[in-house]
């Protein structure tokens, strides 16, 4: 909704500029200072790793003399806005306007709030009519329509996922959403309505074709609010065996697309920054993230803006896919004893600190399809590798990114071999 706003304010040109920062629950200030950045243009703050240097060079360019609206998306906690560079001085043309799920949080951060309330009896029905079409008129199908309707909560966002779920049905489609309605669990999920639940739930188990499930899936494995890139999706799906119909990377981008459509239909997937790019409401997500064992027979861990290796010991038996995003290098455990996972990700925003991955780190993981690491010292000298088989026993491992890696190239292909050998 806040990019919308943005478009709608730079095109009236109340505001000479306008630049928006997703904030999330986990707040990164190198996260929030790039996305202002970018949409100011402020070219100088890239490669600048030092955040004092970074929130004075933010600073300089907010007090240009422009008018200047900020947007603050998302925000969950009182913001340290003077040491992000967020500071306009004595320009009293300039705005910021957050926006929170709690109130407490507008009060922590001196705001002036505004409340949106609920959508009313009527407009809940003209939006769920917009998008569950005129089936829902029919004399038979209205009063289970309205039924369904109530489950909603008056939400936007969960009348259109429901309503595009049940586009066009019959009477037999309605009378088992609702059967699926009373006998869902409502589950306790942090930050989460229970009937938000029962309805995201209800949306996704309708959802057609089945591919179209495990894209969705595929996509919560990225951290909260990331701009997650078509090509680097379709190499994930590709990577993890999905596409092994498609004899080309044209043909599997066309089906991973045409997936992303039916999901954007469907009120799963947002638009991203442009036609390359899609995000997931991280409601969505989180409600994907909970489902997830019971489809993919694992758990999820996504951690982002973390500088220390996270405590999931006695729990790294029940994870399948892990993402990890560090702002800082830190220590990682000789192995990885992750019996179930299929995909991992590993990634150093500071390029100029690599992490250092122990030699014998993946040895274990003889499910592993996908990896993708970057800003990582590969330690690969060992003797004792095993190199892979002349069968194409590497083709049953996946390698969907190594970026920013430092190490020689002796050294990578020593890993890769390692790779091979374990995931035999």
């Amino acid at each position: 909704m806040m990019e919308q706003v943005r478009s709608q304010l730079v095109g009236e040109r109340y505001f000479e500029e306008v630049a928006l920062a997703v904030v999330s629950a986990n707040l990164d200030v190198k996260s929030i200072q790039r996305q202002l950045a970018c949409d100011l243009e402020l070219t100088d703050l890239a490669g600048k790793e030092d955040e004092r240097e970074r929130a004075r060079l933010l600073k300089r360019r907010l007090n240009s003399g422009k008018k200047v609206l900020l947007i603050l998306d998302d925000v969950w906690s009182k913001l340290p806005l003077a040491d992000m560079g967020i500071d306009f001085g004595d320009a009293k043309f300039c705005k910021i306007l957050m926006t929170s799920r709690k109130e407490r949080v507008c009060d922590d951060n001196n705001c002036r709030p505004f409340k949106i309330e609920l959508l009313n009896e009527a407009e809940a029905w003209c939006l769920f009519k917009q998008h569950a079409g005129d089936c829902i008129e029919k004399q038979d199908i209205r009063p289970l329509a309205e039924e369904v309707l109530k489950e909603c909560g008056k939400l936007p966002l969960v009348i259109r996922a429901i309503g595009e779920a049940l586009k066009g049905g019959e009477l037999f489609d309605w009378e088992d959403a609702l059967v699926q309605f009373k006998n869902s669990s409502p589950q306790k999920i942090a930050n989460v309505d229970e009937q938000v639940y029962k309805t995201l739930e209800l949306s996704f188990n309708l959802l057609k074709p089945t591919e179209a499930k495990v894209c969705l899936l595929l996509c919560s494995t990225f951290e909260e609010d990331y701009e997650i890139e078509i090509d680097e999706l379709t190499r994930l799906a590709k990577a993890m065996g999905y596409l092994r119909d498609m004899d080309s990377l044209r043909e599997a981008r066309n089906r991973v697309l045409s997936l992303v459509k039916v999901l954007k239909s469907s009120g799963l997937l947002l638009e991203g920054r442009d036609e390359h790019t899609v995000k997931m409401h991280d409601v969505i997500r989180d409600v994907v993230v909970y489902i997830a064992p019971k489809e993919l027979n694992y758990e999820i861990l996504v951690e982002s803006g973390i500088s220390e290796w996270p405590s999931v010991d006695e729990t790294c038996q029940r994870y399948g896919a892990i993402r990890l995003r560090y702002g800082l290098a830190a220590e990682l455990p000789e192995i990885l004893e992750c019996p179930k996972l299929q995909t991992f990700s590993l990634i150093v925003d500071d390029y100029r600190n690599p992490i250092e991955v122990p030699n014998t780190f993946f040895d274990r993981l003889e499910k592993l399809k996908a990896l993708e690491m970057r800003g990582a010292t590969v330690d690969g000298n060992d003797d004792d590798v095993t190199p892979c088989d002349d069968d194409g026993e590497f083709k049953r491992y996946g390698i969907f990114h190594f970026g920013n890696m430092n190490r020689s190239d002796d050294d990578l292909v020593s890993l890769l071999a390692r790779l091979c050998h374990a995931c035999k």
